[in-house]
């Protein structure tokens, strides 16, 4: 327990100096549960498999901050630290007034969308509208994206207007909330849902709307032959 104690105080101290005023700013802009961080700042739980996530997004060495030795600093020199993402302007709107550090070419693509019918039924036109920083768990991974939730068929969930993450190559399991995106009868046609993962058979492809409107079902049914996707939500927020 003093040793958790005694790290809890570096990464705190690590945390400050990179820019993170609270440790709530700090576990959304990390994609890690508040009360899990908060548990690890003040020693009550032992960091494991989080600790390079921090000493990565706080410029620390993982020796210093899980052992107390070396120096504090990671391998960069202290005048070629990046001044902490909270406090530089940002040329796009779309980016969150969060404390992320971005690249020059590290951004999700909020991609377009235009709104067609029930139970939260929207188009993605494939349009780039946007660029959207990218969560821990996205870095490196190939045709990720970004979607708005349109309606309210999935609340408490997601809310609309909020923006959902998706990572396309991430195995998808029931109770997963996913965007789907199924074939129509129109040429080259295609609708999407933001929706539960139920099920998938040779036959039927069973998802869940948590709050569906007046007149529709919580569970909704497609023909696997007309599911052309199904891909993972891995994080939201409101931005």
């Amino acid at each position: 327990m003093a040793e958790s104690v005694e790290i809890g105080k570096r990464l705190k101290a690590a945390r400050e100096r990179a820019g993170f005023k609270t440790a709530r700013a700090a576990a959304e802009s990390l994609g890690v549960t508040y009360s899990t961080y908060a548990q690890h700042e003040n020693g009550t739980r032992g960091i494991t498999r989080e600790a390079e996530l921090y000493a990565r997004r706080f410029k620390v060495s993982l020796d210093w901050l899980l052992r107390g030795k070396g120096s504090d600093a990671d391998t960069e020199d202290e005048d070629d630290r990046e001044e902490p993402a909270a406090f530089r302007s940002r040329p796009n709107a779309s980016f969150p007034p969060r404390y992320e550090s971005f690249t020059s070419d590290g951004y999700i693509p909020l991609l377009g969308q235009s709104v067609t019918g029930p139970n939260g039924r929207f188009i993605l036109n494939g349009a780039e509208v946007g660029r959207l920083f990218v969560p821990p768990m996205l870095e490196g991974v190939e045709g990720a994206y970004a979607v708005r939730v349109y309606g309210t068929s999935m609340e408490p969930r997601f809310k609309a207007g909020e923006t959902v993450w998706i990572n396309p190559n991430e195995p998808v399991r029931t109770g997963d909330d996913v965007v789907v995106q199924i074939v129509t009868d129109e040429e080259n046609g295609r609708e999407s849902y933001i929706k539960e993962f139920r099920s998938q058979s040779s036959k039927v492809t069973r998802l869940w709307q948590h709050n569906p409107e007046e007149g529709e079902a919580n569970e909704l049914t497609f023909d696997t032959k007309q599911v052309f996707s199904v891909h993972k939500i891995v994080f939201h927020a409101t931005v």
